[in-house]
């Protein structure tokens, strides 16, 4: 089981909007005072100014960036929720039904370059002789470069992805990371596959 890391708020890692403004206010106050010390009393009536003016606009600053926070969770959980219908679908539990069938089938059993050899041998003879086995074979595959990209762009963190997805991503990329480097070199094209990779590689460093 992955340790969590301690967050600031309930259910992220950004700040409280309390605590903010604290920061935000002490910070300015700070400031005021060695205004003071600076310049002297007669800089208290600059000082005093500057403090009211920088408190409503810092207190404004942590206002509009707090609910940006929150729009941006919106946002993310529409994301995952859709994420979340996809794998449920009819079409990715067959692919994944498929690939469990074979992984069973391969006459290596333990990881080695034989293995790797035997799974890019019958992918490829699968592409070319049987396509609709091949494509229900990649489906998640294709679906795990979606959640890569979402995840390299933000639209969900990566932290999302391992939580939900991490036992069978490994697996994927057990099985299929060899086949992949295979492809994007008969193919002549890196970007294949990439965010899954990408992807892949994040949850193996967590």
């Amino acid at each position: 089981m992955t340790k969590k890391k301690k967050t600031w708020g309930l259910k992220g890692k950004h700040p409280p909007l309390w605590l903010l403004i604290i920061l935000c206010l002490i910070t300015i106050g700070l400031v005021g005072y060695l205004l003071v010390i600076f310049f002297g009393d007669r800089s208290w009536f600059t000082a005093l100014a500057y403090l009211i003016a920088a408190s409503a606009i810092a207190s404004g600053g942590c206002v509009a960036y707090h609910h940006l926070r929150i729009l941006q969770g919106t946002e993310r959980a529409a994301v995952l929720a859709r994420l979340d219908a996809c794998w449920l679908d009819n079409e990715l539990a067959s692919s994944r039904r498929e690939f469990l069938k074979f992984i069973r089938g391969l006459k290596s059993k333990k990881d080695s370059p034989k293995l790797q050899r035997e799974i890019i041998t019958k992918l490829a003879a699968y592409r070319e002789n049987r396509p609709n086995l091949y494509r229900k074979l990649v489906a998640m595959l294709d679906f795990y470069e979606t959640v890569g990209y979402f995840s390299r762009v933000q639209y969900i963190l990566p932290r999302d992805a391992r939580q939900l997805y991490e036992s069978s991503i490994k697996q994927y990329d057990k099985y299929f990371r060899e086949f992949i480097a295979y492809f994007q070199k008969d193919q002549k094209d890196d970007a294949i596959y990439e965010n899954f990779i990408w992807l892949a590689d994040e949850i193996a460093k967590s």
